[in-house]
Order: C-alpha cells, then structure tokens, then sequence
C-alpha cells in the first residue's frame, strides 16, 4: 500500500487482525449468552419489586431471611446505594407465589355458598398483579352474592368479566405482603420508595418486543445506508452495530457473573427495558460515528479518483479521527460522571452506554470501515449470481 502524509496511522493494514479479534469476542460473547445467560429483570420475567429505605441500619441476612419466609419461593434481596443510606431492592420473580393457599379458601368458600359443581374451571391470570378467574356453572351470579360468600377471606375483590359465567378475584398482593413480614420481623421504620409489578405473560410480550424493535432498528439501518451512500456500504454499517450489541451484552453478563469477586462494586446487571434503551441509544451513537466516516469516504471518492480505495479510507478515517476521540471522550466523561452519581436507577444504563461508546469507536474504525473493501472484493461474484444472463452476455462478446 502507498504511503499517504494524511496517513498518520495505519488503521486498514492490520484489518485482518482486528477482524478475527472481533471474531473471537462476538462468540464468546454468544457462549455468554447461551451457556450462563443474562438476569432477566421483572420487565421480562414478570414479577413484583420493592424499593425500600429504612431509618437505621439492619442486618442484611436477617432482611433476607425474613422475606424468604412469606411463603415467596423466588425473592432476592440486594442492597443499592452507599450503605449508610439503608436501601434495600426486594424482588419477587413470580406473582403466583403465596397465593394457593388463598386460592383453595376462595374455592372452598365457593362450593359451600354455592354447590360443589359450582367451579368449571380456576386458574390465574398474571397480567398485573394477581387475579384468580374462575369459570361457573348454572345460573348467573352477580358480583355481589360472590363477594357476599367471600367476606370472610380478608383482601380479596370480586370483579366483574366481559365472558358468561366469568369472574376473577383480585388476591391480596405480595407487597403488602412482604411489607406486613419485614414490620414485624425487622422494623416498622422503613418507606416505600417506589414498586413496580409485571405479570409473566406481559413480561414474555415485552421481551419479544424489545428483540424485535433492535432487529428492526438494524434492518432499517441497512436499507438507509445503501440509498444514501451504496450498497457496498451498508453490510459493514450494520456488522458494525450488530458486533457492537453483542458484545456490550456479552460483557454486561461477565460482569454480572464475576460481581461477587470484584474489588469495587458493580450495579445490579439487570436486562430490563432501560438496558433495551441502551442498546437503542448504543446503536444511534455507532451508526453516527460510523456515517461520518463514510460521508468522508464519499467525499474522498470523488475528490481522488485515482487513488486506491484502502489508502482513501485510511486517509478518511485520519482525517476525521479527531472528531471521532473528542466526541468519544465527551460522552463517556459525562457517563462517568452518571457512574459515580447517577444513583442506582440511572447506573445501568450508565455503564451500558460507557461500554457501548468505547465498542462503537472500536467497530466504526476496525469493522465498518474495512467491510468497504471485503464488499468491493465480493461484488463481481455477487454480480455474477444475481445476473448471469448479463454476465454470459458480455463474456460472449
């Protein structure tokens, strides 16, 4: 390859390396994903979480012990924030927990107000909260003869439903639950900063959803790039954001799993809606880092005609790497910053957008830009499958 004076720093020539570098980190991030797998949170699994602040500082393990006590089978208590400001994160991952045992009361007081052939069917629906539906038989009841025969099992709520011979029974939920356990068993001196509950079957929806909306973001992405610069641009665009994604949440997972052995604490590594948020937001800033490169590109294109094409992408990428370093340090100072004082709310997708922006500088130099020349190297095969009538023709003549 010639030598260019704008050519301060080979970023092209080493593309082989980089490549299978890359190469081996996507699929160990992939093994991650697959062999350990990532912390769903309550936005994906369903479930009920619980943010509390205590006035003095209580044991930890008697926390833990005394919630896992509430007849909760899947609870996870973790302390957020500096110690000395005493909040805990309480986090029940199935709603059905602890309710069977009111659901035989429902369906015996039920039987004895009504008949034993009263109930065709039982069953829960977990959309938000906790509803026992049941399905009857013979004549129609109405809301308040139900309630009537329920008024001794303490918390329930009869309602109506749109189906004949249907109606549901809002349980008691478990955060007055878990609330009535640690008041008894810690200290009544604690407030309720915030509660979030999701049911599975919602959880599940919003799981598809958020893998679809980032396939559908890169595939629109793909379809921007050929129209406004050429076709042998996009697939490196798209490489680029999909190699970015991948390992942001391949070291998401390796950091979750070696949390416990770290010397400095690390926030709850959850996949929840925030972090399908920074991954958005991962993708958004790649892509603009990587479009200014190729918009250089272009411009190079037509400015030297004559030169060839990897020392014209190796001057573009020089000539605008300043841009590129002052823009990446910008915003991961302003994500450290977020990191030590954002709090645990925001810590998250802090240290996915850190990450993202130090992997995004990464692929728009080493994966997008190089894909340029493997595409141009491949176009006259792909020209030859897609129009070999053409290709025939011309080699005939």
């Amino acid at each position: 390859m010639t030598t260019d004076r704008t050519n301060r720093f080979d970023f092209v020539g080493p593309r082989k390396m980089f490549a299978v570098l890359s190469a081996i980190l996507c699929v160990c991030s992939a093994a991650l994903f697959i062999l350990i797998g990532p912390t769903w949170g309550i936005d994906f699994t369903g479930g009920t979480e619980l943010h509390l602040k205590f006035e003095k500082e209580i044991d930890v393990a008697k926390l833990r012990s005394s919630v896992s006590s509430a007849d909760l089978a899947d609870v996870s208590v973790q302390q957020v924030g500096a110690e000395d400001q005493n909040e805990y994160v309480i986090r029940i991952q199935n709603p059905e927990d602890g309710t069977e045992g009111i659901q035989s009361q429902i369906e015996t007081a039920l039987r004895d107000g009504f008949g034993e052939d009263f109930i065709e069917t039982s069953s829960f629906d977990a959309q938000v909260g906790v509803r026992l539906v049941i399905k009857y038989i013979g004549e129609e009841r109405s809301s308040t003869e139900i309630a009537q025969v329920l008024k001794d099992i303490p918390n329930v709520t009869v309602q109506d439903s749109p189906d004949d011979n249907t109606f549901s029974v809002k349980l008691p939920g478990q955060i007055s639950k878990v609330q009535e356990r640690i008041a008894k068993d810690i200290s009544p001196d604690f407030d309720i900063l915030q509660t979030d509950s999701v049911g599975p079957k919602v959880g599940g929806e919003l799981r598809r959803q958020g893998a679809i909306s980032i396939l559908a973001t890169l595939g629109l992405i793909l379809v921007y790039v050929a129209l406004r610069f050429n076709l042998s641009f996009a697939p490196g665009a798209v490489l680029a954001l999909l190699h970015d994604v991948t390992i942001v949440i391949g070291l998401f997972i390796l950091l979750d799993t070696l949390s416990p052995h770290l010397p400095f604490e690390v926030p709850a590594l959850e996949f929840n809606l925030p972090m399908v948020g920074a991954l958005l937001t991962i993708i958004g800033y790649s892509l603009n880092d990587t479009i200014v490169i190729y918009d250089r590109i272009r411009e190079n294109m037509e400015r030297y005609r004559k030169k060839d094409m990897e020392n014209l992408i190796n001057t573009s990428i020089n000539e605008t790497l300043r841009r590129t370093i002052n823009t990446s340090v910008t915003t991961l100072c302003a994500m450290a910053a977020f990191l030590v004082f954002g709090g645990a709310v925001i810590q998250t997708f802090a240290l996915a957008i850190f990450l993202g922006v130090i992997v995004g500088t990464y692929s728009t130099i080493y994966v997008a830009s190089p894909t340029i020349l493997v595409m141009q190297d491949i176009q006259p095969y792909l020209s030859k499958v897609f129009s070999p009538a053409a290709t025939a023709g011309s080699e005939g003549k």
